[in-house]
């Protein structure tokens, strides 16, 4: 039950779910009907988090100024019997969730952010924002997942630097911020993925019956029905099968121009050779990049929301007159921020609730 909160806490914190909510003409509605039609868990969390959303905007509009205490209670109270919990706390017994949903609640409607990491559908114990760049552990509720329900190919970006195009109706899932010992993603369907190289953090996708463990290259991975194959293009690949013993069993290696294949009527990985390197990638119209002249920096934020599925928190009036000349590319997130951070004099945190922005803004 925790983590379902936890779940629908961090949609509510996502401004993107917010504005696709409360604006009929978001842009970010193809990414959040894609996040939904990838699973019917997402789909209940959504229309939780949805509903919440949509009865403090009637409180709002009933009252006609800012949602006071004990519609907040109200609301509270409703979202607790939806999430399923055998009691309801008494919110008057707890004067401090009271004033922080409160608070929750006219953020909405004033056009602010959903305070990043403070606003939560429990009571949390928050740590102070750094000066300097910091990336926290995340936590299981931070999952990333992204879908391509659409009828051509999509890139994706990941946090670490890596690419990956999914091809139509394949999934991916991880997590948000990549920080652990390892780089994991979970995928179903069909995708060509560029990993970046990172020898202290093995990149691992795992399909239904193989684990594919890389350093840096980029290779295809098919996994979908009966047959699974894993096509490298550059760099080398290691391939179990899902239940051995990544530590203690002997994997298939795989160089350029290989592939590997596992059948479920054979159980068991197959290594062929290929000639045309050309047919390993997937095409895509997206672009791989971003070029920015003097453009503000909502304008940059706003693209590094849709590029990684992470929301960018900062006060807008601070930095309404920063405008930014970069390049984006195939940097990891964390050197983005970097840049942007260095060329504004600002700092910046990153956290399972997203991307914190602080600085005193631009002249």
């Amino acid at each position: 039950m925790e983590d379902r909160a936890e779940k629908i806490n961090a949609l509510l914190l996502d401004n993107r779910f917010v504005d696709w909510v409360l604006n009929p003409q978001s842009p970010y509605a193809q990414y959040w009907l894609q996040w939904i039609g990838a699973g019917t868990e997402n789909a209940a969390l959504a229309e939780e988090a949805k509903q919440f959303l949509l009865e403090v905007r009637t409180a709002e509009n009933n009252r006609e100024k800012a949602v006071d205490e004990g519609s907040a209670e109200q609301i509270w109270a409703h979202i607790q019997q939806a999430i399923g919990q055998e009691e309801l706390v008494e919110v008057k017994n707890m004067p401090r969730r009271r004033s922080i949903y409160w608070m929750m609640a006219a953020a909405v409607f004033a056009g602010l952010v959903l305070f990043a990491g403070l606003i939560v559908f429990k009571q949390r114990v928050q740590q102070p924002v750094a000066t300097t760049a910091t990336i926290k552990e995340s936590s299981p509720a931070a999952e990333v997942v992204r879908y391509n329900g659409g009828k051509n190919n999509e890139l994706f970006f990941l946090p670490d630097g890596s690419k990956i195009t999914l091809a139509k109706g394949a999934r991916i899932s991880y997590n948000r911020l990549m920080n652990g010992s390892k780089r994991q993603v979970q995928l179903t369907g069909e995708a060509f993925f560029e990993v970046a190289k990172n020898p202290e953090k093995p990149f691992y996708i795992y399909t239904p019956n193989m684990v594919v463990k890389v350093l840096g290259t980029s290779f295809r991975i098919t996994a979908s029905g009966n047959k699974e194959t894993v096509a490298v293009k550059t760099g080398k690949v290691s391939v179990y099968l899902k239940d051995q013993d990544l530590e203690q069993s002997a994997p298939k290696i795989l160089l350029p121009q290989q592939t590997c294949t596992y059948s479920a009527s054979k159980k068991e990985l197959e290594t062929t050779t290929y000639t045309s390197l050309s047919k390993i990638e997937l095409e895509t119209d997206n672009i791989s990049g971003y070029n920015f002249e003097d453009a503000p920096l909502d304008t940059v934020f706003k693209t590094l929301e849709m590029m990684y599925a992470i929301p960018v928190h900062y006060n807008a009036e601070t930095f309404k007159n920063c405008y930014i000349t970069i390049s984006l590319g195939s940097e990891s997130l964390e050197e983005k921020l970097e840049v942007i951070t260095k060329t504004i004099g600002a700092s910046f945190s990153i956290s399972d609730y997203g991307i914190d922005i602080q600085g005193k803004g631009c002249n």
